[in-house]
């Protein structure tokens, strides 16, 4: 069977030329060199294979993927849920589809990307010294959110301005006995910077960090809720007057295990978040938090990877979103 390739060489034309003709990409051809080529065609009884029919018609795939390693129920959360919708909603006003994933491994990813339809792709929990070292081994464009900065595309918001920000507005009204809660033993990437908020507002208020002042939240629901608890019963003896949750779920759930110790919210200690998602709302005491822009971020990764793809020249790796405190119910002022 005769290819373009083939056909090309003997009318002396490019390849390129002859599959514009087998594809109908005919608009800036002249009318004498199309009808040449089809002419050849039918003489030479060229058939499309069904291989050159489904690259004609490929839909232009990009990877997402949720690397939350240990992480339960994450599409439960509303930032993924939240995110994962902006980002969808604006491939498609590039013509581009999602194939979304929850790899527990790094592999899991790469492999994805080494599909042929995959353009590039959107990693969300990355750890900041993992990515410029993905990016380079995936050979495709990568945009990663929350990932902190580094020599790697990342859209990111302002964590530590938003943590700094909502534990000074704490100690404005009275509180000097704060608790941090983070889902991570040791705060990284985006959860370090609001920590790093977190404790350069206590300094300038000459108040020193201490340590014991951190508490890790498991992700096992059963192991968390128990260190939820054993933090209610203790508080009040401890001298705790507020708490700052690294994310409003969080922040949600701690609020109703405190109230199953018989710990009111504000009344006997203040609740904080951040995000401002649904819980935030729906949550009793509504939560005093920060919000962050989680459709924007999802809409400007998207931007940033299509120009990526096409080769666009772009002013900045990384780009910080602004955040807003958001005062409510949960914090009241104890001065």
């Amino acid at each position: 069977m005769i290819t373009i390739k083939e056909i090309a060489s003997i009318l002396g034309l490019s390849a390129t030329t002859v599959s514009n003709v087998v594809n109908g990409h005919t608009e800036k051809m002249s009318p004498a060199t199309r009808q040449k080529i089809e002419e050849a065609l039918v003489q030479y009884e060229f058939q499309k294979t069904v291989h050159q029919e489904e690259l004609s018609k490929a839909l232009k795939l990009i990877s997402v993927d949720f690397y939350l390693r240990s992480k339960e129920n994450i599409f439960m959360d509303p930032f993924c849920s939240e995110l994962l919708d902006a980002i969808c909603i604006k491939l498609q006003e590039f013509g581009r589809f999602p194939v979304c994933g929850i790899p527990k491994k790094e592999e899991d990813i790469f492999r994805k990307f080494q599909a042929r339809n995959i353009e590039g792709g959107i990693v969300v929990g990355f750890e900041p010294w993992e990515c410029k070292e993905f990016a380079e081994k995936v050979g495709k464009p990568v945009v990663f959110i929350d990932c902190g900065e580094g020599e790697y595309n990342n859209i990111g918001i302002a964590d530590y301005e938003g943590g700094k920000e909502i534990t000074e507005f704490m100690l404005k009204q009275g509180h000097r006995k704060i608790a941090f809660f983070c889902d991570r033993k040791s705060p990284v990437s985006s959860t370090f910077e609001r920590f790093r908020g977190y404790c350069d507002a206590l300094e300038n208020y000459g108040l020193a960090y201490n340590n014991k002042d951190y508490y890790y939240l498991p992700d096992a629901r059963n192991l968390r809720r128990e260190a939820l608890r054993n933090f209610a019963i203790k508080a009040k003896q401890m001298g705790y007057t507020a708490v700052f949750v690294v994310s409003d779920l969080l922040a949600n759930e701690t609020i109703n295990v405190f109230f199953g110790e018989g710990l009111s919210v504000p009344e006997d200690i203040s609740v904080a978040g951040f995000d401002d998602n649904i819980y935030a709302r729906l949550s009793r005491p509504m939560l005093t938090t920060v919000r962050q822009p989680v459709k924007e971020k999802g809409e400007e990764a998207v931007k940033l990877l299509v120009q990526r793809i096409k080769g666009e020249e772009i002013m900045a790796k990384s780009f910080k979103l602004p955040v807003e405190l958001i005062v409510r119910e949960s914090v009241i002022n104890i001065n």
